[in-house]
């Protein structure tokens, strides 16, 4: 009986999680579902001009932005050095040798990808961009200030 309890419980609770708000049409719930099909954790945003989900899929934190007709603009995937493609890594260890990857921004959108990497050391954090070839330029350079 008990167990029938806990089930019930954990159903309900599953079904509030997975309800989004009333404001999100029909058209980008439905391109999410067949997109994100394990998506976890699921909140929404309603903006002026696109619906934004922010959601776990295989313990990576995203977000991924839909116009009102469920097409999706952009994702955005927040992550470290072991979901980075290995040809990435492989430069940064190069270019970058002693620095420690302390993590990744992925941002994607129909035309582009685009990597935005934190790097530290001892003394300094360095922001790295990459696109998916590895083409490498860093945008700053910062003292830690967590030392």
């Amino acid at each position: 009986m008990k167990q029938l309890f806990y089930i019930a419980v954990l159903l309900i609770g599953l079904s509030a999680n997975a309800t989004p708000p009333r404001d999100v049409s029909a058209k980008v719930l439905k391109a999410f579902t067949e997109t994100f099909t394990t998506a976890q954790d699921v909140t929404w945003h309603q903006y002026d001009t696109y619906s934004q989900a922010n959601f776990r899929q295989d313990d990576i934190q995203v977000r991924a932005q839909y116009d009102n007709e469920g097409t999706l603009i952009k994702t955005t995937r927040y992550y470290n050095e072991k979901q980075l493609m290995p040809n990435i890594v492989a430069k940064l260890k190069k270019h970058y040798p002693g620095k420690e990857i302390g993590g990744v921004t992925e941002v994607s959108s129909d035309d582009e990808v685009t990597f935005v990497i934190n790097l530290k050391d001892d003394k300094n954090w360095y922001i790295v961009k990459s696109d998916i070839y590895g083409n490498l330029q860093q945008t700053d350079k910062y003292k830690r200030a967590d030392l």
